[in-house]
């Protein structure tokens, strides 16, 4: 605990969240035992609100001997005593170094075993942060970067690593870790990431998708996806496109877990007419950087105005039918997988069926999107031609 705190803990409460690692295979000092170097950062934040003229923090995180170790120090590889003063492998944060924040180290490696996320623990390292004064929101801070050698020779190399909560925090306090202000008085400080730990190496996504459906609940798209682990997610954003290959446009964002071990369920729905319509997941770190999900196709149609195209595959013509609730004139469009329009055809539409034909004998081999333009309306289906 930090010296001179008071013993009533304030009501205001912040969090810790681990993220953001690195891993290079170099051997630090080529040597060995170390394989390579691993990398990660320690973010604080209140839960609500701002917490000013805080001036000392205590911390502390957990790994895995077998597959990490502290950079040699004067007491040899692995556990080295550091001096009372910032060890080398410990970087404060520009924001906290800016409010003459320096960090301190107890014990870089002191033996504690627990257990949480499906990992097992039995090193942890301890240390205190005092400067004048900093200002907390709710907007996450790095706070400091920790670098540790790899030890292992398969994903992740440097094993796990977990961020413990705070005096008084949840889950998994110890009763000696916490903020104080200049007044010293204490606050809690939670984990959210306890539950979670971080994998440290090579091979690890920011999100591992277990599961991307796109099914039809009549004219309602109803989209579900799973993850097993999240990293450091902040978002899902779902595209939809009319052809799979341009236009597409972000219709949502289904805020992400953050980290996570365990599976966990997404869903969207999207209403809107027509038939084939394409969809894919962008992932978002809390960094900004991106990832896409692979493409799923739905062909939603309405009951009231169905389309159909066939023979499938068609050869040297199509045949296009469905109902209209109205007279009117329509575009019928052929368009190809790059989005060029091949096919145009004006056409008048009676209220009722509707039956027209589409010369495609000069066309090659290969899928193509029909679209039927109405109004305001587009219907799109899928045309197969195999000659």
């Amino acid at each position: 605990m930090l010296c001179g705190l008071t013993t009533g803990v304030k009501a205001q409460t912040l969090e810790w969240r681990l993220l953001s690692p690195t891993y290079s295979s170099i051997d630090p000092d080529g040597s060995g035992p170390a394989r390579g170097t691993v990398s990660f950062k320690l973010q604080i934040h209140t839960v609500s609100g701002s917490l000013n003229n805080v001036s000392g923090l205590s911390t502390g995180w957990s790994f895995q001997s077998a597959k990490a170790m502290v950079p040699t120090g004067s007491s040899g590889p692995g556990c080295p005593v550091d001096p009372p003063s910032l060890p080398a492998n410990v970087t404060v944060s520009p924001e906290f170094a800016a409010a003459g924040f320096t960090y301190s180290t107890v014990n870089q490696c002191g033996s504690y075993t627990q257990s949480t996320g499906g990992q097992a623990f039995d090193k942890r390292a301890v240390g205190t942060l005092v400067g004048t004064s900093i200002t907390l929101t709710t907007t996450w801070v790095d706070v400091f970067t920790v670098t540790l050698w790899a030890l292992g020779n398969s994903a992740p190399e440097g094993g796990y690593v977990v961020i413990n909560s705070g005096n008084k925090g949840a889950p998994g306090a110890f009763g000696t870790y916490e903020a104080s202000n200049v007044s010293a008085n204490p606050f809690v400080v939670n984990s959210q990431s306890y539950n979670s730990p971080l994998g440290l190496g090579s091979g690890l996504f920011p999100v591992t998708l277990s599961k991307f459906n796109a099914s039809c609940n009549g004219s309602e798209t109803f989209l579900t996806w799973e993850t097993l682990t999240e990293s450091n997610n902040e978002r899902f954003e779902v595209e939809k496109s009319a052809d799979g290959t341009s236009g597409w446009n972000a219709i949502s964002s289904v805020k992400g877990v953050g980290n996570s071990t365990t599976l966990q369920r997404y869903e969207f729905k999207d209403v809107r007419n027509g038939d084939v319509t394409y969809y894919r997941l962008r992932q978002v770190d809390q960094d900004g950087k991106s990832a896409l999900s692979d493409i799923r196709k739905t062909s939603c149609e309405s009951n009231a105005s169905q389309l159909a195209v066939y023979p499938v595959p068609a050869q040297n013509l199509v045949n296009i039918a469905f109902t209209a609730e109205r007279n009117g004139k329509a575009v019928i469009k052929l368009i190809d997988v790059a989005g060029r329009v091949l096919k145009l055809q004006k056409v008048e539409v009676i209220k009722g069926a509707n039956t027209f034909k589409l010369n495609v004998g000069d066309l090659i081999t290969g899928q193509y999107i029909l679209q039927i333009v109405r109004d305001n309306e587009v219907q799109t289906k899928e045309v197969l031609i195999a000659k």
